[in-house]
């Protein structure tokens, strides 16, 4: 006996800017169908390829990482858990990445603005020339209601995920979230063509996208936050890095350290002013934790590709 996969499409023009448990859904499936989504720019449109850097300091932070849903699945209860398979990401043919006033792990040393644009419409991007970078999709926001009544922003990430910008929700991934309200209330959105771990200043490439996913559902699963299955071996790092570290007994002030460790020696490398480098870096840079045992300092390391300072 074969299973019959019901597949249902949302559009662009299907979307909200916060998460809410009383949001009506857009769209009713059951556990096992498959759903394509276009997710808006994560500015909503309000960067485009005419817009200024001085225009930045004019964003309603309010509309931004805008989100295609709510999706309502069938049996879904609190407790249960919602498993998200993500089929494919075909994102759009540009993208920008920008220094946004108030936003970025090192704000207080570059303010901004800084806007670039990107051409997304082939497999890679020329970060600086003679430097190319394959581009791998992902998505920044995918989440369910939260537990609370009340409307609450959908540019920060919480247990019910959200904005969690993680790097690996990539096609062939999987994401599984815990139920919160009956329905879920699936919503998804921010779309990056590349993005480093860290996201350090504050955007990727950030585009819109066409997305493909399933739905499933776990009875009683009983997960306390997101859980990712990458679907196979990471090929992060691929290649040599220089590691560029942050010392202390400070999480936050280490990871801010090895940051700026890592502007100072990309700018210095390939003679560039040093905002871009730090913009840069949430495109191409790797910030992990290094070490976290070794009382009382803890290690965070800035990776940065060798080819680079070569």
């Amino acid at each position: 006996m074969s299973l019959i996969t019901a597949q249902h499409h949302l559009g662009r023009d299907t979307f909200h800017h916060v998460w809410d448990r009383g949001l009506a859904p857009e769209l009713v499936v059951k556990p096992g169908d498959e759903v394509s989504l276009g997710l808006r720019d994560p500015s909503d449109y309000q960067i485009t390829a005419t817009t200024t850097a001085s225009e930045l300091n004019d964003l309603d932070p309010a509309r931004m990482d805008v989100l295609t849903g709510p999706l309502w699945v069938e049996g879904a209860m609190p407790g249960d858990v919602l498993t998200v398979d993500i089929l494919d990401i075909s994102v759009g043919a540009w993208g920008w990445s920008a220094i946004l006033p108030g936003m970025g792990l090192l704000s207080d040393q570059f303010p901004g603005p800084y806007l670039r644009g990107w051409r997304t419409d082939g497999d890679s991007v020329e970060i600086v020339p003679g430097h190319r970078f394959a581009l791998k999709p992902m998505i920044g926001v995918v989440g369910v209601a939260p537990a609370s009544a009340g409307q609450f922003a959908a540019t920060v990430p919480t247990n019910a995920g959200g904005n969690i910008d993680v790097k690996y929700v990539r096609a062939g991934s999987q994401i599984m979230l815990p139920v919160f309200v009956e329905g879920a209330l699936l919503s998804l959105g921010d779309a990056h063509a590349l993005q480093g771990d860290g996201e350090i200043n504050g955007t990727a490439i950030e585009c819109e996208a066409d997305v493909s996913i399933r739905v499933g559902l776990i009875a009683g699963g009983g997960l306390q936050a997101p859980v990712i299955a990458t679907g196979g071996p990471s090929d992060d790092p691929a290649e040599a890095h220089q590691v560029f570290l942050g010392v202390g007994p400070d999480l936050f002030a280490a990871a801010r350290a090895a940051s700026s460790r890592a502007v100072e020696a990309v700018s210095r490398a390939l003679e560039l002013d040093a905002d871009v480098a730090y913009a840069l870096l949430g495109t191409i840079a790797e910030l992990r934790i290094n070490e976290i045992v070794d009382r009382p300092n803890w290690v965070v390391g800035c990776m940065v590709p060798s080819r680079l300072f070569q």
